[in-house]
């Protein structure tokens, strides 16, 4: 019974801080004005989700910590979480107009093949781009670097690459399933599961520290 209750009550506090890095997300997208504010709040969170994984103890970060390790996180990456976005969105505009092109013009027995392999072209992308985020968060470096090492990880590390972009995958059905959910949990459900899968997997490797440190290294005083 009391490890019962005890998993009741880590089910209850993981809820909640999700629902608080949630709410944090949209408050940082909507203050930049959504186009200039939705890259460096996803960056902010996949941040504290980093922070997140490294603890060593069971310490729970309070709102506080949360809030500030966020914004810290957030300002830091504004200007790299802003050029991966641009690159994001302009890779997918192009796959996405390609797509249009494959299935609105007649290209005769090449169609059905292009609109095959635009589809695991599509499906590769999407999984890069969930990779993209958290290796952002852990590596410095440039837009065009974080993607490559997307790509090198996903055709290095596949059942990595292909459990977590399931996991993300499985999170959305959920949404599929439950609107109701995507309100609640939205970006940070499965920004959470991949980020776990990349830590537990050893993708991610730094020093594990305790709660207080790790959000310490974050801005939090």
């Amino acid at each position: 019974m009391a490890r019962l209750l005890d998993l009741h009550q880590r089910l209850g506090r993981l809820a909640l801080r999700l629902v608080g890095l949630q709410l944090l997300w949209c408050w940082w997208t909507l203050r930049g004005g959504v186009a200039l504010g939705v890259f460096p709040a996803t960056a902010g969170l996949h941040g504290v989700l980093r922070d997140l994984e490294r603890r060593v103890d069971d310490a729970e970060p309070g709102w506080r910590e949360l809030r500030t390790a966020f914004a810290a996180h957030a300002r830091r990456e504004r200007s790299s979480a802003n050029r991966l976005g641009a690159l994001l969105v302009g890779v997918w505009a192009v796959v996405l107009v390609a797509r249009g092109v494959v299935e609105h013009v007649d290209l005769g027995a090449t169609g059905p093949l292009l609109a095959g392999g635009h589809t695991v072209l599509g499906v590769a992308l999407g999984l890069v781009t969930v990779l993209a985020w958290p290796l952002q968060a852990h590596f410095d470096g440039g837009a065009l670097a974080v993607l490559r090492h997307a790509v090198v990880l996903a055709l290095g590390r596949p059942g990595t690459a292909l459990v977590a972009g399931a996991g993300a995958g499985i999170v959305l059905c959920g949404y599929y399933l439950l609107p109701g959910l995507t309100v609640v949990l939205g970006v940070v459900a499965p920004a959470a599961v991949v980020t776990a899968v990349l830590w537990r997997t050893g993708v991610l490797v730094a020093p594990r520290t305790t709660s207080a440190a790790a959000f310490a290294g974050a801005g939090v005083g």
